[in-house]
């Protein structure tokens, strides 16, 4: 109520302006009557733009239509109202942050006023605000001890949403291990302990999230910890470990090396002390305190014992305080320090001069008793030299070692054997030099020799020979022997011994002279070896050798080793060098046993042979050949005599026999030179040709007929038996590949090699012709042309084939098959011609087509049986063409597409259409068809290329329909018409356009990330993906801090902006449409950002350090640096202050706050307090928050000398210096140290007193060192004054004492009690036995006297005794050995320390033990040979044997004590030195060949010692033992006849004990091999056969008597029997009786299990090998036929087929023998023909009984399906399959070639599958036999579809009437269609593609219901003429078809508009009095009505207007008409016209 009357109050003016203006009712003005006019209106802020918000509702009393509408300009821009419905949408996005309530004015008004109401509009709040971080960035400073726990942060962080989303929590992404923030209170406190030297600084994100439940938003922010330093780090040392060398001689000051150390502590890291704490001998080493180099100090000499070592140095490093005192911070390490040598020392010997005396016995290597010692004092390669002996024969010594290094003892040893006798003494200078010049020791050596028994006598010849006849006399001087000794005095006189008493000859002591003394025989003894033996006067002995040959006399007769001989050579042979070899012995001696031989007497041909001796043999040879067939048996006998030399000569005779061997001396020949036969051309393999024979006149075996071998050349096709010559085929052979042959055949005998002969014949084999030959084609396959259409009996073609066969085998028949309708062949002549039936190239039948295109010919020969040609000839026919077909379309009709604005020429459509025609007649012209419109396109008459001749738009013709006429050129032309459809596709041809294009933005430097800076707009006129577009910044974006949307166009921050780095943007912002890629189209718009200031820069200093030096009496507020900073911030951001923060905690320095200038403080500088001020000056420009930044200044205190210097120590002490410590020596070195700088902190020092002339310091090194000698009896000690004083005014000074004590030294000599020892000893005294005892003294008694042996004694006698060296007792400690050495002397040496010593000599005799073994000489016999026959009493051997020791201990007895098995030998014992072995009983070496003597040696001692010696004694063979034979009674062998010549048949295998000559046997055959069949070994007893092979058809056995000899004098036999079986041999195959087998038969069952034919083959051997197995080898097919491996009855086991052996079965039959040995088995072969009559028993078949679904795609004419073969296993008619269709074709669209099977729809058909999509085809195959036979089976075709169907509108065209109240998205109708297509084809989709105003309504694509888009207006538009399209095919747009048609729509008429006056007032004119009929006068106006005609009733007719709120509308009321003016429906009351 409240607002109506507020409304009604605004309008009473207007009321009363009406009330004037028309009196009667006045307007009621509407009123709101929504709620929240009183309450409010809520609207959440994320309401979308665009959204409806709510309704605005009225009331109008008077039912005025109101229009509503929102006041003010903010109310404008935020809301809009729909001003019929009152709708209010939202203009722009709501903040509720920014402005969280709106107050807006509504207003409604109808036609007479307005009514305003005011609406509250809450924002609702949506969590749309991420939470904000405050005074960022965050940056903190803590030390590293902060406490765990300890706060050292507070981030702040809000959030402007409401409730939960306001609601902010705190933590770290990721979580931090060290820090924790509270999540409400955003506290960061330390969680762990902090280290500064392990992470100096933290950088950690802070999440800041709201607790929005559905949506929370959270922030980050950085926040910056850096850690500050604390001093809690020891300090380290680095570079470590510290090692190095140093050179000797390096001067003093030489740096040795910089030793480091550094603080840990890395944030303020102090100085470093550094000191020696150990180490440090004699303070050699000085350490600088501050820089850490290390010097040296004093001069180094490695050979001092204190230094050669090196140094191990402990050195500490300390952390220094500000002011250089030393903290608790230290650390130590160890320095290691190696004196490396300098070569300064030359090499020293021990002694100047070395003698000694050793025996000239003395062997090679003896080392001599001298104790040399050589010593180089340097080290390494400086100590390298070498020592050798200079002077006359020093070759006759070396010494060891020779090249050294440092200290080595140097051996003497003898080189080559000394000899007193030659040179008694030598002398030589030993020297030892280094490759440095002047480094040269020397020493003089003497050594003496001593002369001994070194020397042998030695015999003037190693062997006396001398000869002696037989019977030489007694008493015969037969030799002198003489032997010399090189010794001197009596070891040089020689006497003479046997060594063993020769029965025959005695020998003179004195003068060596051999006598005889008993008599000689040559035959018992031919030779005595004497043993002599020269022994000089020292006792040493030599052997000598007199060898005395006894000369032979003639007294033996010669004997022949072997009672008789055998011999053999061949004939023809024109000189043999040895036949014979035989041999006769006489015992005699030359000449008496040199034998002559002769042949005496001979059975034959005695001229013809020789004997000649050669090596002993008598050698029978022949001098003329001999002929084999003139020698009886050949054998010849003779009778050989053997004569010796001797006068007169002895002599004796043997029987030699000769057997003569058979020489191939005949050739093979043939019963004449050459044969001619005739065979036929189909003789089977393996058959007899021709039986050949040769014959040679040789009479063995070996050469003779029985050796003829056959062998042929000249065709492999043929063969001959290598034995009996027999010429069989090897193959099957072809008269017309070669009708003859000519054959060589050799036949060659047993010769080998170049004695082979041959004989040779020829053989012509003629073959004879039969029908073997199937006829072949000449020039197959055939091409011709021919014109379709020729008229019948037209010449074709001749086809031509040949048989190489003769007569009617090679005559030909032609024939045409399969029968071929179309032509005719000639049989003979091979003529063909067109038959009657019309040739038609184009015939759709693909059967026929073929037939007329392909002529199949096959021919036959006329042989018996005919044979076919393997394959037929096929003729091709080029049918040559007339016009008779039309052109037909490829691809019409068609929707072709095309895109707008493409220039004209464009391609559009190739038109492809085909006629089956050939040249002009196939040959298509296009054109399009008259009345089309063709001013938009042509087409190319011959290409067919449809091309536009214009530029295309779509918006003035979307879609052309072109009629394409396609003609031929021939005569009449024939032509096809058909449709092209042309659709004109959109192009990109409309640019996006900004508006505005310019953008200025203003953004704090600090926004967030992902900061909506500005929102584009930007439009498009394009459609579809030309109008979609996407945004990109393009330019001034180097940064990346900026990104747009890709889609929405919105420009937000990337990252936060930095106004310090870039102060504005400009932003290039391009907006690019979704057009074809190159060819989009752009438009673009420019961002202008400004980046306002914030304070978010620290000041940085303009350098990272300052330093400066100044004086350290600097006067205060003296300036000492400017440091400098800038901030980059603007304005009071960027101002900058100074403070110093850190450092200046006493104040010495100041600085100003506003210039930097750092000055002195109030306090004075102090270098030696404080060297350097490390000050932290901060610069900042806030007292609070992070902007502030440090920098170090380094502030370095010059010195000024103000400190006096100060010694390490108050005295220094050197205690026990050596009294005799020379000139130089280094005592003690002192050290002061000066706390200033420069010259002065540098340190002088000075002895000031105490030193009296003795010692001298270095000034500059405090080195104190001796001047002068030092005398410990004078003065022990020295105390010293030293002082320090700097270089510098006032020249500070400072003071230390220096306290040095002397150290006593031994100089008093040492003496022995006695001046010699003597002492007696056993040898092989125990280990550790005392000797004796030395004893000595010593006056200064200050020391322990101590023993040793002098190091030159000699070395044997210091190997076997040692001294207590404090005891002086001499005690054994080696073995000692009397036989070594039996006297000793030794020196001893007494010392207590001191200079002087004493020596005393000790002499040691050794007694003798029995302590050594017998020792055999070398010269003992160890082997000796003895004949077996030896006499008992012989001497076999002499053995000799010494021992060293002394008197019974050194006698020697002999005696055997093994191996004398039998108690063959005896040895005796001579002069207690010699053993001599003895025969005591008869050998035989057959029983035992050799004896291995073990000899024993004992020598007198108690207990005896003993030693062994092995004799090994070889006894020699004699002749005493006949060869044994080892099977004695017999062999038993066999042999297998044909062997080849030289194969083993038996080993006969003999022994002899003897060994030698002696068991050399020798093997004969004596009887038994009459035939000579067998020949055997003489050497191995091997027996082989001759090269004629044994024949056991011949002689099947033999008895050899086997005779077996050795070599000995005289020889010895045995004889044995070999009983040899002849084996038979399968040399016989088997022998068909006839080659080829044939039976003829009918196929089918009754040939199971049929008997067919039995083979039979022989075979003329015995056993198994004379055993035929019969076989089927080939030909057997699928195992049909079985043959009985015995009988060769060959059966059937399956049904004969003719179909699977085409005709015929060919069995390849072998007969084989059964020889055990399967390899060597004979095989014979034979042929079987099994003949087949065929008959028609198989029917066609398929593979399967069903095939497919094929699918076949409709439309296309004569499409292929499927090629179907069915099999028939007939041949010949019966197996010719034909193909036809006989069910499931209703229209006879399917055709199949009836010979290929091939199936496809018939060229003049198409399938239609909306007609029939699916076929059940029968296919039936059926042969050609007589009855035939077939079979069927089913083929299923599926026909696929295609669009060829148009959609169909089944309700259009349609007229209806919609109110235009409709609401929107009403629905209006639905459009129906369908398509006879199916699957994708079959989809529609419905569009609007015309009349649709305004988008007035809206179709579904998918169900086509139309429906209302818009809201209709009838007014506006009254009717919609819909152009509905549906289209099929969506997914495949360009082959869509589609139908469209009219959808029309008339708006019915709401009554929804108020009447409206024309004029705002009217006026007019009564007069008074008028009538009341009367009409009033108005004046002139557009709108006068006169009334013509008065209605029959006065009456006023006033429109209903609702409740009477206002007057009516003023109208004129006549008595003529009535009119109502201002709108709505009205009329005439009666005939009313304008005036």
């Amino acid at each position: 109520m409240k607002h109506q009357v507020a409304a009604a109050s605004r309008i009473l003016p207007l009321l009363l302006l009406l009330e004037l203006v028309s009196p009667g009712q006045g307007n009621r003005l509407p009123y709101f009557i929504n709620y929240f006019f009183d309450t409010y209106l809520l609207i959440n802020e994320d309401t979308p733009v665009g959204s409806s918000v709510t309704q605005l509702l009225a009331r109008d009393l008077d039912n005025d239509p109101l229009v509503f509408g929102v006041v003010g300009e903010e109310a404008s821009r935020f809301f809009a109202v729909e001003s019929v419905t009152g709708v209010v949408w939202l203009r722009q996005p709501l903040d509720r942050e920014t402005k969280s309530e709106f107050t807006v004015e509504f207003s409604v008004s109808d036609s007479q006023g307005v009514i305003k109401g005011t609406v509250n509009i809450q924002v609702g709040d949506v969590n749309d605000n991420a939470p904000q971080f405050h005074n960022q960035p965050y940056s903190v400073r803590i030390p590293e001890n902060t406490p765990v726990g300890t706060p050292i942060f507070i981030v702040n962080a809000t959030d402007p949403d409401q409730g939960a989303g306001g609601s902010v929590l705190y933590s770290f992404q990721p979580p931090s291990s060290f820090f924790a923030i509270d999540s409400g209170r955003g506290i960061v406190s330390v969680i762990r302990e902090l280290d500064y030297e392990v992470t100096q600084a933290y950088q950690l994100q802070v999440n800041a999230t709201d607790q929005d439940k559905n949506k929370p938003l959270s922030t980050l922010a950085n926040l910056a910890i850096t850690i500050t330093d604390v001093q809690d780090m020891d300090p380290i040392f680095i570079n470590l470990p510290y090692s190095t060398n140093i050179y000797e001689n390096s001067p003093p000051g030489t740096t040795v090396r910089m030793i480091t150390a550094i603080d840990q502590d890395k944030g303020r890291p102090r100085g470093i002390g550094y000191t020696i704490v150990s180490g440090n001998t004699n303070s050699i080493f000085a350490l600088d305190y501050i820089s850490g180099a290390l010097t040296l100090n004093g001069p180094l000499d490695r050979e001092n014992p204190f230094y050669s070592a090196g140094f191990i140095l402990t050195v500490k490093g300390t952390e220094l305080n500000d002011d250089r005192t030393p903290s608790n911070a230290s650390v130590t390490t160890t320095f290691n320090i190696l004196v490396i040598d300098i070569n300064d020392n030359a090499p020293e010997f021990n002694s100047s001069e070395y003698s000694v005396a050793i025996p000239e016995l003395a062997q090679v290597g003896f080392a001599l008793p001298l104790f040399i010692q050589v010593q180089d004092k340097d080290e390494g390669p400086n100590s390298v030299f070498e020592v050798y002996l200079v002077g006359n024969n020093s070759n006759h010594f070396i010494i060891s070692p020779t090249s050294i290094q440092g200290k080595a003892d140097i051996r003497v040893r003898v080189a080559v054997p000394l000899d007193f006798e030659t040179i008694p003494r030598y002398e030589f200078s030993l020297f030892a030099n280094e490759s440095v010049p002047d480094h040269v020791g020397f020493a003089r050596v003497k050594i003496n020799l001593i002369n001994e028994n070194d020397n042998r006598p030695v015999f003037s010849k190693a062997l006396y020979n001398v000869s002696l006849l037989e019977n030489t006399t007694v008493g015969t001087t037969v030799l002198q022997v003489h032997a010399t000794d090189n010794d001197v005095g009596t070891y040089g006189k020689v006497s003479y011994f046997f060594s063993d008493d020769p029965d025959r000859f005695s020998l003179d002591k004195d003068t060596g002279v051999i006598i005889l003394t008993a008599r000689l025989d040559f035959e018992t003894t031919q030779r005595y070896t004497l043993t002599v033996i020269a022994r000089d006067g020292g006792g040493e002995e030599t052997t000598g050798r007199a060898r005395i040959n006894v000369l032979d006399v003639n007294d033996n007769v010669p004997t022949f080793q072997k009672e008789a001989y055998l011999g053999a050579l061949r004939e023809n042979e024109p000189s043999v060098a040895q036949v014979v070899r035989l041999r006769a012995s006489d015992e005699d001696s030359p000449p008496n046993n040199q034998i002559s031989y002769s042949i005496v007497q001979a059975s034959a041909f005695r001229e013809y042979f020789d004997i000649t001796v050669s090596e002993g043999y008598g050698v029978i040879s022949v001098n003329h050949p001999l002929d084999y067939e003139q020698v009886a048996n050949g054998v010849i006998y003779l009778t050989v005599m053997a004569k010796d030399a001797g006068i007169p000569p002895l002599n004796s005779t043997v029987p030699v026999t000769i057997e003569v061997f058979d020489e191939n001396d005949n050739p093979p020949t043939f019963s004449k030179p050459s044969y001619v036969i005739t065979i036929m051309e189909d003789i089977m393999a393996g058959a007899t040709v021709l039986f050949l024979n040769a014959t040679d006149m040789d009479r063995s075996r070996e050469y003779g007929q029985e050796s003829i071998i056959y062998s042929l050349e000249g065709s492999s096709h043929f063969r001959i038996n290598a034995r009996s010559g027999e010429i069989t085929t090897t193959s099957l052979l072809d008269r017309e590949a070669k009708s003859e042959y000519i054959l060589i055949v050799r036949a060659v005998d047993g010769g080998v090699g170049h004695h082979q002969k041959t004989g040779i014949a020829m053989v012509n084999i003629t073959l004879l012709d039969i029908n073997d030959n199937y006829p072949t084609w000449k020039d197959e396959p055939y091409f011709i042309n021919l014109v379709e259409m020729t008229p019948p009996n037209s010449d074709v073609t001749t086809v031509v084939a040949v048989d190489p066969d003769l007569g009617e085998n090679g005559t030909v028949v032609y024939s045409i098959r399969p029968p071929n309708k179309f032509y005719s062949l000639n049989s003979t002549t091979g003529k063909i011609r067109t038959s009657g039936v019309l040739l038609d190239r184009e015939n759709p039948n693909a059967q026929e087509a073929q037939l007329m295109r392909r002529i199949v010919v096959s021919v036959t020969d006329c042989g018996r049986p005919p044979l076919r040609a393997t394959s037929s000839a096929t003729v091709f026919v080029n049918l040559l063409d007339l016009n008779d077909n039309d052109p037909t379309f490829q691809n019409l009709p068609f929707v072709a597409e095309i895109a707008e604005g493409l220039p004209a020429g464009s391609s559009v459509f190739q038109v492809v259409a085909i006629d089956l025609d050939e040249g002009p007649n196939g040959q298509v012209w296009y054109r399009m068809q008259v009345g089309m419109p063709r001013m938009d396109f042509l087409i190319n008459s011959t290409s067919g290329l449809v091309s536009s001749t214009a530029v295309l738009d779509r918006e003035r013709i979307p879609q052309y329909y072109l009629r394409v006429v396609a003609s031929d050129a021939g005569t009449p032309a024939k032509s096809s018409t058909s449709t092209l459809t042309v659709k004109v596709l959109d192009v990109n041809d409309e640019n996006p356009t900004f508006f505005p294009a310019v953008y200025n933005v203003s953004l704090p430097e600090d926004v967030a990330r992902d900061f909506k800076v500005v929102r584009l707009n930007c439009t498009d006129a394009d459609i579809g993906l030309n109008a979609e577009l996407s945004y990109f910044i393009t330019g001034g974006n180097q940064d990346g801090k900026f990104s747009v949307g890709f889609r929405d166009g919105v420009v937000r921050t990337v990252v936060s902006l930095d106004r310090e780095t870039v102060a504005s943007y400009t932003l290039i912002l391009e907006a690019i449409d979704n057009g074809p890629t190159g060819n989009r189209r752009t438009g673009t718009a420019t961002v202008y950002v400004t980046v306002l200031d914030v304070n978010d820069n620290r000041p940085i200093f303009l350098q990272s350090s300052y330093e400066v030096s100044v004086p350290e009496d600097i006067p205060a507020a003296s300036s000492i640096v400017q440091v400098k900073a800038t901030d980059a911030d603007e304005g009071i951001n960027g101002r900058v202050w100074y403070r110093i923060v850190k450092g200046n905690e006493h104040n010495h320095f100041r600085i100003n706050p506003s210039t930097g200038l750092v000055m002195r403080g109030v306090r004075h500088l102090d270098r030696e307090q404080n060297s350097s001020h490390v000050l932290e000056v901060e610069a900042y420009n806030t007292e609070q928050g992070p902007m502030r930044s440090s920098v170090r200044v380094i502030v370095y205190v010059e010195d000024v000398n103000d400190e006096v210097p100060v010694f390490t120590q108050r005295q220094y002490n050197r205690l026990g210096l050596r009294e005799t410590a020379g000139i130089g020596t280094s005592v003690a070195v002192v050290r002061a140290t000066d706390r200033d700088t420069g010259n002065g902190g540098l340190v002088s020092y000075k002895i000031v007193s105490g030193a009296e002339g003795k010692f001298e310091i270095d000034e500059s090194t405090g080195l104190i060192t001796t001047i002068e000698y030092l005398d410990y009896e004078t003065k022990t000690s020295y105390l010293m004054n030293v002082s320090a004083t700097d270089q510098a005014p006032p020249n500070n000074q400072g003071f230390c004492s220096v306290y040095v004590s002397l150290l006593n030294e031994l100089d008093e000599a040492v003496q022995f009690s006695n001046s010699s020892y003597e002492a007696v000893i056993m040898e092989n005294i125990p280990l550790g036995s005392e000797v004796l005892r030395v004893q000595a003294r010593s006056i200064d008694n200050l020391n322990q006297i101590t023993y040793k042996f002098d190091p030159n004694t000699n070395p044997q006698a210091l190997s076997l005794f040692k001294i207590n060296g404090i005891t002086g007792v001499i005690t054994v400690k080696g073995q000692v050995d009397r036989e070594k050495g039996d006297f000793y002397t030794l020196t001893v040496v007494a010392d207590d320390g001191g200079p002087k010593i004493d020596s005393t000599v000790v002499t040691i005799t050794v007694l003798d033990e029995n302590d050594n073994s017998p020792q055999f000489d070398i010269t003992s016999d160890s082997s000796v040979s003895v004949a077996e026959d030896s006499a008992v009493g012989k001497r076999v051997a002499l053995v000799l044997a010494r021992d060293p020791d002394a008197g019974r201990n050194g006698q020697v007895t002999f005696s055997l004590t093994s191996g004398n098995i039998g108690r063959a030998f005896e040895i005796r014992t001579t002069n207690g030195t010699y053993g001599e072995v003895f025969v005591a009983r008869p050998l035989d070496r057959e029983l035992l060949d050799h004896y291995t003597l073990r000899i024993q040696a004992s020598d007198g001692g108690v207990p005896p010692r003993r030693k062994e010696h092995v004799l090994r004694v070889n006894i020699l063979d004699v002749n005493d033992n006949p060869p044994v034979i080892d099977s004695p009674f017999g062999y038993n062998v066999s042999v297998s006849e044909n062997v080849g010549g030289g194969t083993a048949v038996a080993q006969v295998r003999a022994t002899d004990q003897d060994i030698g000559l002696n068991s050399v046997l020798s093997y004969y055959i004596t009887r038994g091999n009459e035939d000579l069949t067998f020949r055997m070994d003489r050497v191995t007893g091997e027996i082989a056969t001759r090269p004629s092979p044994p024949d056991r058809e011949r002689q099947s056995f033999y008895s050899l008597v086997v005779t077996v000899e050795d070599e000995g004098n005289p020889s010895l036999s045995a004889t044995t029997t070999v009983y040899v079986t002849v084996l038979d041999e399968n040399d016989n195959a088997p022998a068909f009786r006839q080659q080829l087998y044939e039976v003829t038969l009918d196929e089918g069952p009754s040939t199971l299990n049929a008997t067919l034919v039995t083979v039979q083959a022989l075979d003329e051997d015995e056993g198994p090998n004379g055993t035929v197995a019969y076989a089927i080898t080939e030909g057997n097919i699928l195992g049909t036929f079985r043959i009985d491996n015995a009988t060769g009855e060959i059966r059937t086991v399956k049904e004969l087929d003719y179909e699977i052996s085409h005709g015929r079965y060919t069995l390849l039959v072998t007969a084989t023998d059964q020889c055990p040995v399967a390899s060597r088995r004979l095989t014979s072969t034979a042929t079987v023909l099994v003949n087949l009559n065929d008959i028609n028993d198989n029917c066609p078949t398929f593979p399967r009984p069903y095939e497919g679904p094929f699918d076949v795609t409709e439309g296309q004419p004569g499409p292929r399906v499927w090629t179907f073969l069915a099999h028939d296993g007939d041949s010949g008619p019966s197996g010719q399959v034909e193909y036809s269709i006989v069910a499931g074709d209703p229209l006879g669209e399917f055709v199949i070639s009836p010979v290929e099977g091939e199936l496809r729809v018939r060229k003049d058909a198409e399938l239609d599958r909306e007609n029939i999509p699916f076929y059940n085809l029968t296919i039936a195959a059926r042969d050609r036999g007589v009855p035939p036979l077939s079979s069927t089976m089913l083929v299923g075709v599926r026909v696929l579809d295609i669009n060829d169907n148009d959609p169909v509108l089944l309700n259009l065209p349609m007229n209806l009437t919609l109110s235009e109240n409709a609401a929107v998205s009403s629905f209006v109708t639905r459009v129906l269609a369908r398509d006879a297509d199916q699957g994708p084809n079959a989809l529609l989709t419905f569009d609007i593609t015309a009349g649709n105003t305004e988008n007035a309504f809206y179709i579904n694509s998918t169900s086509g219901i139309v429906y209302v888009n818009r809201p209709l207006d009838r007014e506006r538009v009254a009717e919609y003429r819909l152009t509905v399209t549906v289209k099929d095919n969506p997914e495949n747009i360009r082959n869509a078809r589609r139908d469209f048609d009219l959808l029309v729509i008339s708006i019915a008429d709401e009554n929804d508009n108020r009447p409206l006056f024309t004029q705002s007032s009217y006026q007019a004119e009564v007069m008074e009095n008028s009538p009341p009929a009367g009409c009033p006068t108005t004046s002139p106006g557009p709108h006068e009505l006169v009334c013509k005609a008065a209605a029959a009733t006065p009456k006023c007719l006033i429109p209903p207007r609702g409740p009477a709120l206002s007057p009516p509308p003023s109208i004129h009321c006549c008595p003529s008409c009535v009119t109502g003016v201002g709108g709505g429906q009205g009329g005439p009351a009666g005939d009313c016209q304008p005036p």
